[in-house]
């Protein structure tokens, strides 16, 4: 079994160890930098070894104090190459080949670790070069052993290294006592003591002997002095007594940081009342303009119906194959007629649903601004807490401070332009909606559209609206939009995954390629454009559908089948139509859900970077609550050691 080294203790290095370690994670949260930097220089200097260095001349019994004082640790001989032999903690059991007058011996045995000793050839040998090495090696040390045979006490060369260097932790050694009378011994104890005072050295001066116990009462034996060395020379804790400075510097900085950390947690409390608040804000908002949404798309799903009855009734009245013949000359006439009425029906049915679609939204937008007012109230109230120059989170308030204005720049900015969107007549609102994209870009200060999280109904930050994949083109341009997701609370829908172009551009509705060009359609199916995110009917019936009746009427080889052929060709209208009833419901509402989801985003996307610094901290303040219990915990250590 290991003996316990009482001169340097692995244990103390231990707690030291994991002290500046747990600390150093209490710091990497902050700003701190020069503290961080202290403890960085105090975990390195925990790696340093506590160092005895033993000198005296040839023969005083260096090698067997050593195998004494430090019991089974390691096997001290002096048959060592060089002049200087250091014995320290590795992997392996290792010995170096001597550069520059020094070895290295790396040994296994635990009790090792963090220990140094350096053993030394007699001081009588000494090249000059070694004595600056004997001198480098005392500046490193934490004690000095210096030892003398009992019967022999002058050693001038010896004398003349230690009146050379700095004052030390020497502990005198004066060995094989037992050899000396009792008269002889306490001679040569004040003789060398009157030498250390002539070297202006002061230090514990131990007569000893190697035997396990005391031989005579004027002769310590090697347990009492080792003990003697602990508690009176290198201290109880050596390492935490180099490291006093540091420890004591640690335990006013965790003061600090622990206030730092109450107002950093007063602010996250202020700040999320106040997203709460904003969040009930926009649930209640978003609630009701689901139902007015709701509502309004079953307005406009009733009125398509009833324009498209109303188109289907013109169209089938018109189909009376002796009232065409009569009144059209030619099939082209005819073709061109039911056109005609397929684009006016369209235009009528596109202008329609505009304007209602234009008053929907200013009724929106109306209530989007008590939104805003109501919102912009809670978030102006918002104070800054956490001072700017702190040094534990100063970066973590500068970027709030910059949040907060951005936040109120946006807020502002959306504010001023639904107000203006509300308060237009119908002209000016589609001037100011087809130049949308430079407010967008103006509002959303260059941050694209990302998943947001919002309020729960009546709850937490870090859950309620989350929009994604709606970009806007506008000004003559293409209007691409994507699927648009709402997740309140738990549940999400997804709406509207068309693409749609309109202008001089083309569109892929349904699977149809379609061109909407300033003079008409000329393709077959159905399909609904967005002009500057607003809706306009593309076709109502194919042109094709027009060219086959038109063409069934108009050809002599079908004359005699033409009540029939009148028959079919209603049919096939009415089977048409209807298709086209349902796509474009389907099509108009998804486009109209599009338009709004994208308002309600935009609004959302205002306290984005308000929302996720809130979210952050809610998810950091317990982590920090649980540094801070370590913070005490430290003290208390602190205190205890």
């Amino acid at each position: 079994m290991e003996t316990p080294n009482i001169l340097c203790e692995k244990r103390e290095q231990i707690i030291l160890n994991d002290l500046f370690e747990d600390f150093k994670i209490l710091l990497q949260d902050s700003d701190a930098a020069e503290e961080k930097e202290k403890v960085k220089n105090s975990l390195k200097k925990m790696a340093d070894n506590t160092t005895y260095l033993i000198l005296g001349e040839e023969g005083a019994g260096k090698t067997s104090l050593l195998n004494a004082l430090f019991q089974e640790m390691t096997s001290f001989a002096d048959d060592f190459a060089g002049e200087i032999c250091e014995y320290r903690w590795g992997e392996q059991d290792l010995t170096t080949p001597p550069v520059d007058g020094i070895q290295k011996k790396f040994v296994t045995m635990e009790n090792m670790r963090g220990l140094s000793i350096v053993d030394t050839k007699g001081i009588n040998r000494f090249t000059e070069e070694a004595r600056k090495k004997v001198k480098e090696q005392i500046e490193r040390s934490s004690a000095v052993f210096v030892v003398f045979d009992a019967e022999h006490i002058r050693s001038p060369k010896l004398w003349d290294i230690l009146e050379g260097c700095p004052q030390k932790r020497m502990i005198f050694f004066l060995t094989k006592c037992d050899l000396l009378s009792g008269k002889d011994l306490h001679s040569n104890v004040e003789k060398l003591k009157s030498y250390m005072e002539e070297s202006g050295i002061s230090a514990p001066l131990f007569p000893i002997s190697h035997h396990k116990k005391k031989i005579r009462g004027d002769i310590m034996a090697i347990d009492e002095v080792r003990t003697y060395i602990r508690d009176n020379v290198v201290g109880n804790n050596p390492m935490l007594n180099r490291q006093m400075e540091n420890v004591a510097e640690m335990k006013r900085i965790i003061v600090q940081l622990k206030d730092s950390f109450a107002l950093r947690k007063q602010q996250y409390v202020s700040d999320f009342e106040i997203l709460q608040k904003i969040n009930r804000s926009l649930d209640t908002y978003m609630l009701n303009h689901k139902k007015f949404l709701d509502t309004f798309i079953g307005k406009v799903a009733a009125e398509i119906n009833k324009d498209i009855d109303s188109y289907e009734r013109e169209i089938i009245s018109k189909l009376d194959p002796y009232k065409i013949k009569e009144r059209f000359k030619k099939r082209e006439d005819f073709e061109d007629y039911l056109n005609m009425v397929n684009e006016n029906y369209r235009t009528m049915m596109s202008d329609s649903i505009n304007r209602k679609t234009i008053e929907a939204i200013k009724s929106c937008l109306q209530d989007l601004e008590i939104v805003f007012n109501e919102a912009t109230g809670y978030f102006n109230k918002r104070e800054n807490i956490l001072a700017l120059n702190d040094k534990f989170y100063g970066t973590l308030s500068q970027s709030r401070r910059q949040m907060s204005d951005e936040t109120r720049e946006m807020v502002v900015s959306t504010g001023e332009l639904y107000r203006t969107l509300s308060d237009a007549s119908e002209n000016l609102f589609m001037q100011i909606w087809n130049e949308r994209k430079k407010y967008d870009a103006s509002i959303r200060m260059h941050k694209a559209l990302s998943n947001i999280g919002g309020g729960t109904l009546g709850g937490a930050a870090g859950a309620g609206i989350g929009l994604a994949g709606l970009h806007l083109l506008t000004g003559g341009g293409a209007v691409a939009a994507s699927s648009a997701a709402v997740a309140a609370g738990s549940g999400a829908a997804t709406v509207g995954g068309t693409a749609l172009a309109a202008g001089s551009g083309a569109a892929a509705v349904g699977g149809t390629a379609t061109a909407a060009g300033a003079t008409g359609v000329a393709v077959a199916g159905a399909s609904v454009f967005a002009i500057a995110g607003l809706v306009v009917i593309g076709v109502i019936a194919g042109a094709v559908l027009f060219r086959y009746i038109s063409k069934s009427f108009f050809d002599p080889k079908s004359a005699d089948k033409m009540e029939e052929n009148t028959r079919k060709c209603i049919e096939q209208f009415k089977k048409e139509v209807d298709h086209t009833r349902i796509e474009m419901i389907e099509q108009v509402t998804g486009q109209i859900t599009t338009i709004f989801e994208n308002e309600l985003a935009n609004v959302d996307n205002c306290f984005t970077e308000f929302r996720m610094s809130v979210n952050i901290d809610e998810r950091k303040i317990p982590l920090l609550e649980q540094r801070m219990q370590e913070a005490e915990n430290l003290l208390l250590k602190i205190e205890t050691i």
